[in-house]
């Protein structure tokens, strides 16, 4: 009994070292930065800017990248109209975006030149955060 006791213990305290090299080796790397893409024109309307922000994780050699968060500080409202549309469609097309990854999204009717633009300069930020 002792002498099992005695083995099971050594095991274990040989293991530990083994165990943090090893959690150690698998650390992420985890880099947030913010992108910001092409002014795009919305027709008559007004230009519209996305900018995202990427979450890039690195781990054993692997990267993957996130869009965490969609904002448009740039967009049209030059006039009551496109102001209106704005403050319906932006919020759609940034929880599209979102859910995508990517900027194959659905666009808004009614808002269509809101919506490719917004998919426009969002194109344009995700190429600039895969050089990066």
């Amino acid at each position: 009994m002792k002498r099992t006791i005695t083995t099971i213990l050594t095991a274990a305290v040989l293991a530990i070292p083994v165990a943090d090299a090893t959690a150690a080796a698998t650390k992420a790397k985890v880099v947030i930065r913010k992108f910001a893409g092409a002014a795009y024109q919305a027709d008559r309307y007004g230009t519209l800017r996305v900018v995202i922000t990427v979450k890039k994780t690195t781990r054993a050699g692997k990267v993957t990248r996130r869009i965490t968060a969609v904002s448009v500080p740039v967009y049209p409202n030059e006039s009551g109209r496109s102001a209106y549309i704005s403050e319906n469609a932006i919020p759609i097309l940034r929880s599209e975006a979102l859910r995508a990854q990517s900027a194959s999204i659905d666009l808004v009717s009614g808002a269509t030149y809101t919506s490719e633009a917004f998919a426009g300069s969002l194109q344009s930020a995700i190429l600039k955060a895969k050089r990066a």
